[in-house]
């Protein structure tokens, strides 16, 4: 079976609990458009960006390494 790639991941939590990619952009200090092309797998996200977008939505960085079933 495949692994869902942490990007994914990322995307459904956000879309799960409702958090703007505007204040997730907001809280990283980047733009609403870099979110988004991280988010959906079109750049390439950096330790430093996975860390810091964990950081931005308030979870642990642990909280998408493991996929659960």
């Amino acid at each position: 079976m495949e692994r869902t790639p942490i990007h994914a991941r990322m995307k459904a939590y956000v879309d799960e609990k409702g958090i703007s990619q505007k204040l997730m952009a907001e809280n990283m200090h980047t733009t609403e458009s870099r979110v988004s092309m991280l988010l959906n797998g079109k750049r390439k996200m950096t330790v430093d960006d996975y860390v810091c977008a964990c950081k931005a939505i308030a979870v642990s960085p642990t909280k998408f390494l493991e996929e659960t079933a």
